[in-house]
């Protein structure tokens, strides 16, 4: 049987015998004894104790604790003084006067009597009877009669006030003895007691002394004693003490000791009792030392140990009496100073009083304080005392008048002002300081008066609610006006000064919160030991919760104090927090409300703030420690209200004498009963389950508590954050992260276990969230706090992974079997009953916590939460029936009451890595970690959500937790198809993050590479720039991972592509990332004068890779040579660096050529040759003489195509590198020559043309020009002689070939040779020719060759060839025959020939941009500042100028018409040569302006890119020229989606974005006037009249046009709020003007609807689908049907489209009139507009397609023409536009950039009469126009902005 329950049942008995009951009664509660009864012995107080239930030691002596009495032991007076006493009647007085004015009805007066009345209602007050003490000699059965006891009230109401007298007859409430007893005292009886009685119960002090020498040796209880005594100090310490002491003692009524000694009767054992509940206990050794009779103590848990020490030597007695002295001898010296004081109050003080007291002048008043060093001395004794026990001994007149002195001070303080301001002077500043100085030693005194009441006296007077409000009063006044304002001061504000100021005063500032800081903590121990004052309490909250939320500095410099001085305070005042929490649960909700609402009030760095440090480093919110404390205090069983429990259980059971005995007696037992069976294996199963069902009650509720709390705070939290984002203003979202990333940090502390709970709570509102129809940005945020709380939870057992294997093999028991239990849970094999057991790792985890610090309030709060949720597990399983289980339940519900453990047996010392291990065992077995695949699996779902930014949040969190615990890719097997498809998605954002979550994958498994390597490689290719760098670096990680040549070599060629991005920061990532891949590793290599092996071996690996890439094609060369320039160039950053790589990789390429064997991997000659061409083409400095000798073998045999290869790669690198040499041997050149021209009639094209710039370039050496002239001589001679054969002939075939291979070397000859200087020799040879022009000879002698008699093959080599000779001689394109053959080429319809022709063009531009870059590169160098162009020097223009002015004006018609017509490689040719005339300038915008606007709509990248980049320079060069064009570019887009592209529709598919976007993009770059004349016009161009409308076609084509103009209106990204409210505005203003008239036309010509029979007096109200379905129909011609459907199908797209806009922007009508009538701010209509997240086009899409394809049937067009007319009828917003209250004429909004003047529509219907600027200045409305709307009622009336066509 517990303590608590064999105390509370032997109650009575003891009751019985100390009130004098006949040993005749027999208590109920027992049962009576059979057999004859044994007469029982007396015993002594010491055999007694053995057998007592007493839960502490009896006293020994009644000196030590008095015998109770009816009396205060130190009675003093209510009042201390008249003039308090007239105070506290001042309001009974008032009451008195209203009563005697009224004539007894004072309202004030009656509200006051009720209000006593309730307090003293007799059902709500404690009735007490009083009871004699034995012995006395007072009859109490001649008590009063009634009559005579009302006469006697009566007699003396009538000396009392008239409210007094009303009180006292309107209420009952008497207190009365309710038993006679015999006046015999009860020992004389003692013979006959009944064995049932038992001794009186005697409740200890909280401490207590066994008198010295002079009294009893035993300890001894009187059983008599006078009436009322006060308490005396004991003799042997008035022997010690000085005469001061004794006279202040003296001042005490002294008591006299009670001389009886007691005896206790002990009945024997009842028949319901075991030997069992009582211990015996063995002497104690000392006590028998010092010659006392044996004592024993029972054992009861671990409190015995914890009880204070009682019995004391003779040197602490005498310490204790020392410090009694000296303390008494102090506070009697202060008193006499104070009334010295007192008498001579004006003056100086008296010397006498310095040594106690100091004065201060304040305000022209002089008053007196205790000094510091006294005030210290005085609390040092207080401390002493209570450490010896000895406070009891000290007068209760002394403590409270020391109270009273430390209250005056604080009554002055109370009214003093300590407002800093910083427009101080310096007097004001020093007077502030002195009272500085006063507020300290004000907190200094109320430190002193708190301490008194900390060490639990029974004097009430030591308790005053005044002295306590006044010191709440005092501490928020220094807290208000002192402490928060040096806090916050900071040196970098305004007032500097201030901070500097405060500084200098450093110290007495820091003693002043130092002293704060501990008034703060003894509060907290006040308040945890008496019950307070509503209004104490609600002081003491406020004061906290201020305090709390102060903003201190982040950083040690920006501090007057420094962080860590306030911060004691801080966590005082959380102590004060959590210590009202935990005794006032009233208080809860509204300390949470306050919490909450303080913490969104602080600045952003104060949110941000982490100041709470906790033991093992990890900071965190100061509101989040506090708030996990609240929860924790929740679940914890307060002592408090355990003990008035039972208290209350104990009155009841000792009041209930008859009526509920037998009842009393059956709970008894099955209370023994379930208590045996803890300490009995045998107990019964449903005894177990008994106490196990009372243990889940207990767990559940406190469990359910703490659930509430931590539900209430997440809900604020998170209810709050769905409704604001993090870039937003507010701090909700702000404040959710970091509450959320702070319980996560501190999830695997054991310190604050319900971190658990409240991510607990967190995740069940977030899963409500993301399963609910909850919009986008609430399921983001949802979605992301399930990726922390799910990496949380793989970080917890990452952690617990840690500790296991950080112990020793030698580690205890306890740690094996962590570590075993941990496996067990790896392996899922761990059964959660073995967790539960009593020596598992929840008692560990409580054992470590009592270790560190069991008293502190959070480890208390700690210890009690993680107590109740063992019992709440423990509750729920199934536990085994065995002793063990049933020692389980009960030690948990005893624990639960004082949220610590019974010692019931020992446990090794647990440490803190093995306490951490055992809470992650327990936290991962609990249900926040136990739903970890529950929170992956809705994070994958989400990831094919229909809402795109929920799905990007869904791959992001996917990836946090993928950080965390690699193993989920293999548990979760679909992760990889979910990254695939995503990674294909139509949102870039989406493509990013899978592109992100691609690249962790592969971090964490390296396997994945080979699986993802090709969609990454796809989105370095990515339309968004983003994606692109995201992919680009994905590609270098694995790069550098990867040693596999075939996969570096196709991430290198990515690289390759995208060093020619358009978008600059992409290309420059690229080519930083191949120097960083190529180059950079063998800087340091070069350097070195012979190189190592390995670095050979490196370079020749890296050689490998350059050969491998080169080989993937033609494209990839060329760019490797761009980027080897670049990085070679005199202005790259380690141009040196890099040329030392390259030409080491040069060596080492010959090095293969020479001996292929030392290439580490086999490759052809050709390959490392055509490798060698790269370098030569790059720069030909890299090579040296001595390696071309290697190279002319090469070119002497050609045999066969492998032999070409090799020759032509030999080729090149001679051509690049002679020109830079000028020591080359000429045996080698004149080699080279000879074997050259030998070759030249195998040679191909692309080798010719090499040969002949290599011949050319040696000619300029050796200048042998002979051979070349010969050479060509011999072709024109051949070419005439076959000129006149029919070549279509079949037996013409080898002339055919003969005529080819001429003209190819006619064409490469003529384009590389300048034979202009040589005319003599030419015409020396051609007798018959006396040209002046060697390449006119060309041309001519090709010509006829070009025309259409001619074979196609022989026709394309003649125009090559003569495109080569007229690049090089550009006179010839001015020819007129030349010109002619080029048209009609251009005229034909064969791209064969015309792709000719136009790369002849390209080839020509091209040459002459880059002549034009050299000559501004030439002109920006030049030193003497003369510009070098045309301008500077010569006006006459160059024969290449003509040319190019010639063709442009000439073929450019031609060559739109050929770009327009397809989009293959002539296409694309013909827009590059498009771009090159518009980048020169040759014709005018508007001729090319047009095709450009076409060309990007293209589906071909490489024709949509050069068109935009061409059109963008157009617009920047001449924006206003070009304005004109864009309503006709707009309908040729139109036409080439339509002819060329064959999609008609306005947007491009799968990602939904307008086809016109690259146009509008580039038309945003110019000024907002621009802009909204640009969509004036576009909005002009949709047909609205039906009268003109084309019906051709199905659909009609003009249905198609404005189709494709409406969803481009819809599509577009709109840059400015203003942008977007104009276009609105045009698009309602065209429903509204076309719209009224085309729905009156409906009405009256296909529903036959006459506006006077509706609008009629007899009319009723007609709504469609009323009778409007009955007209004839068949009336209308299916004409005329089709053209009022088609009109109204134009109309609704429009308006679907103004519609879809305004929500996607989530605009609405207010808004868009505010903002278009220049109402809103500059700021708002220039910022851009923000998307709501998800918002669909799907449905606005579907909804257009379906208007369209009604125009296919009669009954769909009908009802399309009803939705038109009820669209107009009904919806409000277009009778608004109609009534011009938002035209689009009025006022526009400026930007910044333009001035405020009204931009009229350009192309915009007028209808007659409209007037411009309707809007009056004073804003007075204008008069509604247009037509009534057509049988609507007002209530019917909605917008279309209604939810139910879009949801």
């Amino acid at each position: 049987m517990s303590d608590r329950r064999r105390s509370q049942g032997i109650t009575t008995h003891r009751e019985m015998l100390v009130n004098g009951h006949s040993s005749g009664q027999r208590n109920a509660n027992v049962p009576a004894p059979t057999g004859q009864l044994r007469q029982p012995r007396l015993l002594t107080v010491d055999e007694a104790l053995q057998f007592s239930p007493f839960s502490s030691i009896v006293p020994f002596s009644s000196d030590i604790i008095p015998l109770p009495n009816t009396h205060l032991s130190n009675s003093v007076p209510i009042f201390s003084d008249p003039t308090s006493k007239e105070a506290a009647r001042y309001s009974l007085d008032l009451l008195d006067k209203d009563l005697t004015l009224s004539q007894g009805r004072s309202p004030l007066a009656q509200n006051s009597l009720r209000q006593l009345q309730k307090l003293l209602d007799p059902s709500n007050v404690t009735e007490l009877k009083f009871k004699p003490y034995l012995g006395r000699n007072v009859n109490y059965s001649q008590q009063l009669s009634e009559p005579s006891r009302r006469t006697s009230i009566a007699s003396n109401t009538s000396q009392i006030g008239p409210f007094a007298k009303l009180l006292c007859d309107s209420t009952d409430l008497i207190h009365h003895r309710t038993h006679e007893y015999s006046a015999t005292p009860a020992l004389s009886k003692n013979s006959s007691l009944d064995s049932s009685a038992i001794g009186p119960k005697v409740q200890p002090p909280r401490h207590s002394y066994p008198s010295e020498s002079g009294h009893s040796k035993e300890s001894v209880l009187s059983t008599s004693a006078p009436e009322s005594f006060p308490a005396p100090l004991p003799q042997a310490k008035n022997e010690g003490m000085s005469e001061k002491a004794q006279n202040v003692s003296s001042q005490i009524p002294i008591v006299e000791k009670s001389k009886p000694a007691p005896v206790v009767l002990v009945p024997p054992l009842s028949e319901d009792s075991r030997s069992n509940h009582y211990i015996t206990f063995g002497v104690d050794e000392s006590c028998k030392k010092d010659g006392q009779s044996s004592s024993r103590k029972r054992k009861r848990d671990n409190e015995a140990s914890a009880l204070p020490a009682v019995v004391q030597s003779t040197d602490q007695r005498a310490i204790s009496d020392e410090t009694l002295s000296s303390f008494l001898e102090l506070v009697h010296d202060v008193f006499e100073t104070s009334d010295i004081l007192n008498i001579d109050r004006p003056g100086s003080l008296p010397t006498a009083a310095a040594q106690h007291f100091v004065s201060f002048c304040f305000e022209e008043q002089e008053f007196h304080i205790l000094s510091s060093t006294t005030q210290a001395k005085i609390d040092s004794l207080l401390v002493k005392l209570d450490s010896t026990g000895r406070m009891s001994d000290v007068p209760a007149d002394c403590l409270s008048r020391l109270q009273n002195l430390c209250d005056s001070v604080l009554l002055f303080i109370e009214s003093s002002n300590f407002t800093l301001e910083s427009s101080f002077s310096e007097n004001d500043s020093s007077s502030w300081f002195q009272r500085i100085g006063v507020a300290e030693a004000g907190l200094r005194s109320a430190r002193t008066a708190v301490r008194i009441m900390t060490y639990g006296r029974d004097e009430k007077q030591l308790y005053s609610e005044e002295l306590l409000q006044r010191i709440f009063s005092v501490l928020s006044k220094v807290l208000r006006s002192c402490i928060i304002t040096v806090v916050e001061a900071r040196p970098k504000e305004p007032n500097s000064d201030l901070f500097d100021l405060l500084t200098s005063h450093r110290k007495g500032i820091s003693q002043l919160l130092y002293q704060a800081s501990k008034v703060t903590g003894l509060l907290v121990e006040i308040l945890e030991k008496i019950e307070m004052a509503d209004h104490i309490i609600t002081t003491a909250e406020f004061f906290a919760i201020k305090t709390l939320f102060v903003e201190n500095a982040q950083s040690e410099k920006d501090s007057v104090l420094g962080t860590h001085k306030f911060e004691n305070l801080r966590r005082a005042a959380m102590d004060m927090i959590t210590q009202i929490f935990r005794k006032y649960p009233d208080q809860r909700t509204f300390l949470f409300d306050e919490i909450l609402s303080s913490l969104q009030k602080l600045p952003t760095k104060g949110q941000h703030a982490r100041q709470y440090k906790l033991p093992d480093g990890t900071n965190i919110q100061l509101v989040c420690a506090l708030i996990l404390r609240l929860v924790q205090t929740s679940a914890t069983r307060h002592l408090s209200s355990l003990a008035k429990e039972q208290s209350v259980f104990a009155s009841k059971k000792s009041d209930d004498t008859s009526d509920q005995s037998d009842n009393n007696v059956q709970d008894f037992n099955e209370e023994e009963s379930e208590d045996d069976s803890c300490n009995n294996t045998s107990a019964s199963n449903e005894n177990q389950e008994t106490s196990l069902q009372r243990l889940a009650k207990e767990a559940n509720n406190l469990n359910n508590q703490a659930a509430k709390q931590a539900q209430y705070v997440v809900r604020y939290f998170v209810g709050r954050a769905m409704s604001t984002s993090k870039s937003g203003d507010e701090p909700h979202r702000h404040l959710l992260d970091m509450l959320v990333e702070d319980l996560v940090s501190v999830l695997g502390n054991p310190e604050w276990p319900a971190a658990e709970l409240m991510l607990r709570a967190l995740l069940v509102n977030t899963i409500n969230i993301t399963e609910k129809k909850s919009s986008a940005p609430a399921k983001n945020m949802a979605l992301e706090l399930l990726g922390i709380m799910g990496s949380a939870i793989s970080e917890l057992v990452a952690s617990a992974q840690q500790s296991a294997r950080s112990f020793d093999d030698q580690d205890s028991a306890l740690t094996g079997y962590l570590r075993q239990t941990f496996d067990e849970y790896l392996d899922g094999s761990l059964d959660t009953a073995e967790l539960l057991r009593w020596d598992g790792p929840y008692r560990a985890v409580i054992e470590y916590l009592s270790s560190i610090d069991s008293d502190s309030l959070p480890t208390h709060s700690a210890q009690g939460y993680y107590v109740t949720q063992w019992a709440r597990a423990v509750s729920l399983s199934q536990l085994p029936d065995n002793s063990s289980s049933v020692k389980l339940v009960d030690s948990l519900r005893k624990a639960i009451a004082t949220s610590k453990l019974p010692s019931s047996d020992e446990m090794e010392s647990v440490s803190k890595t093995q306490a951490r291990l055992a809470y992650s065992l327990t936290v991962l077995s609990m249900d926040f970690c136990r739903q970890f695949d529950l929170v992956f699996k809705i994070l994958l779902d989400s990831i094919t959500s229909e809402q795109t930014t929920v799905r990007t949040r869904s791959l992001k969190s996917v990836t946090q937790m993928l950080e965390k615990d690699p193993s989920l890719l293999d548990r979760a097997r679909n992760v990889k198809g979910l990254l695939m498809k995503c990674s294909l998605d139509t949102s870039p954002s989406v493509r990013d993050s899978a592109l992100m979550l691609i690249g962790k994958c592969i971090v964490l498994k390296p396997a994945l590479e080979q699986d993802f390597l090709k969609h990454i490689l796809a989105l370095a290719n990515d339309t968004t720039t983003g994606v692109r760098k995201r992919a680009l670096k994905s590609l270098k990680d694995i790069y550098s991972r990867n040693s596999q040549k075939d996969v570096r070599s196709v991430i290198a060629d990515c690289l390759c592509q995208r060093t020619k991005d358009a978008e600059k920061s992409v290309s420059e990532l690229a080519s930083q990332m191949l120097e960083d891949s190529w180059l950079s590793p063998f800087w340091n290599m070069t350097e070195a004068s012979e190189l190592t092996v390995q670095e050979k071996l490196g370079l020749q690996s890296q050689l490998s890779l350059i050969v491998e890439t080169v080989q993937r094609g033609e494209s990839a060369a060329s760019v490797i040579v761009s980027f080897l320039k670049e990085s070679l160039l005199a202005q790259a950053k380690n141009s040196t660096a890099n040329f030392r790589v390259c030409q080491s990789l040069v060596a080492s390429a010959f090095e293969n050529i020479i001996d292929p064997e030392s290439l580490l991997e086999k490759f052809e000659q050709r390959h490392i040759l055509q490798t060698l061409t790269v370098f030569a083409k790059a720069d030909a400095r890299l090579f040296s003489p001595e390696q071309l000798q290697y190279l002319q073998p090469y070119i002497t045999n050609l045999s066969n195509s492998d032999d070409l290869n090799v020759f032509r790669a030999v080729v090149v690198i001679f051509r690049c590198v002679l020109p830079a040499f000028s020591t080359v041997q000429h045996s080698l050149l004149r080699d080279v020559q000879t074997a050259l021209f030998h070759s030249v009639s195998k040679l191909g094209r692309a080798e010719l043309n090499e040969v002949a710039a290599c011949l050319w370039t040696i000619n300029g050496t050796l200048r042998n020009p002979e051979k070349l002239v010969k050479l060509v001589v011999s072709v024109i001679r051949n070419l005439y002689a076959l000129m006149k054969n029919n070549l279509s002939d079949q037996s013409q075939k080898e002339n055919l070939k003969r005529i080819k291979k001429y003209i190819q070397i006619a064409g490469y000859f003529g384009k590389h040779c300048d034979f202009e200087g040589y005319v003599a020799e030419f015409q020396e040879a051609l007798s018959w020719w006396r040209g002046s022009s060697v390449s006119g000879l060309l041309v001519s002698s090709m010509k006829p060759f070009a025309s259409r008699k001619q074979p196609l093959l022989l026709r394309v080599d003649a125009l090559n060839g003569i495109g080569l000779i007229c690049q090089a001689w550009p006179h010839h394109y001015n020819q007129t025959d030349i010109g002619n053959t080029f048209q009609e080429v251009l005229d034909e319809d064969n791209q064969d020939i015309q792709v000719i022709v136009l790369t002849s063009f390209k080839e020509f531009f091209a040459l002459q941009e880059r002549q034009a870059e050299i000559r501004g590169d030439q002109s920006d160098g030049n030193a003497t500042g003369i510009p070098s162009s045309k301008l500077g020097g010569s006006m006459t223009a160059s024969e290449s100028d003509g040319a190019s002015a010639l063709i442009a004006q000439r073929f450019l018609r031609s060559i739109l018409h050929i770009a327009l017509a397809t989009q293959d490689a002539c296409a694309v040719t013909a827009t590059e040569v498009i771009a090159s005339i518009n980048r020169q300038g040759l014709v005018h915008p508007k001729e090319s302006g047009p095709a450009l606007v076409a060309l990007e709509t293209s589906t071909n990248p490489a024709i949509a890119d050069v068109a935009e980049q061409a059109h963008r320079d157009v617009h920047q060069q001449h924006e206003s020229m070009f304005e004109r064009e864009y309503m006709r570019a707009v309908h040729e887009a139109y036409r080439y989606q339509t002819d060329v592209v064959k999609d008609p529709l306005g947007y491009t598919t799968p990602a939904h974005a307008s086809k016109l976007h690259a146009m509008f993009e580039i038309v945003k770059t110019s000024k907002g006037k621009y802009q909204k004349k640009f969509i004036s016009n576009f909005c002009s161009k949709i047909d609205s009249d039906i009268e003109k409308l084309d019906l051709a076609g199905d659909p009609p084509a003009s249905v198609q046009y404005s189709r494709f103009l409406v969803e481009n209106l819809a599509f577009f990204e709109y840059g400015r709020v203003d942008e977007l409210i104009h276009a609105l505005s045009c698009m309602e203003k065209i429903v509204a003007d076309s719209g009224s008239q085309l729905s009156h036309n409906i009405n009256t010509e296909v529903f036959h609807v006459k506006v006077d029979a509706i609008l009629g007096p007899d009319a009723g109200p007609i709504m469609y689908g009323e009778g409007l379905w009955e007209t004839n129909i068949h009336e209308i011609t299916p004409w005329r049907l089709r053209q009022l459907a088609t009109g109204s199908v134009i109309l609704s797209c429009l308006w679907d489209a103004r519609t879809y806009l305004r929500r996607l922007h989530g605009l609405n009508s207010s808004q868009q009139r505010r903002e278009s009538k220049g109402k809103a701010s500059l700021k708002d209509v220039n910022k851009a507009p923000i998307k709501v997240q998800g918002v669909s086009s799907e449905k606005f899409l579907a909804g257009i397609a379906e208007k369209v394809e009604s125009l296919a049937d009669g009954a769909a067009m009908l009802k399309q023409c009803k939705a038109f007319v009820d669209l107009l009828a009904i919806d409000n917003e277009v009778k608004v536009a109609a009534e011009g209250e938002e035209s689009a004429d009025g006022p526009e909004t400026p930007s910044e950039d333009e001035a405020d003047t009204p931009i009229p529509f350009s192309g915009g219907p007028k209808g007659p009469g409209k007037r411009k600027g309707s809007g009056s200045v004073g804003g007075t409305p204008q008069k509604k126009r247009g037509r009534p709307s057509l049988g609507r009622r007002k209530s019917s009336r909605k917008s279309i902005d209604s939810d139910r066509d879009w949801d």
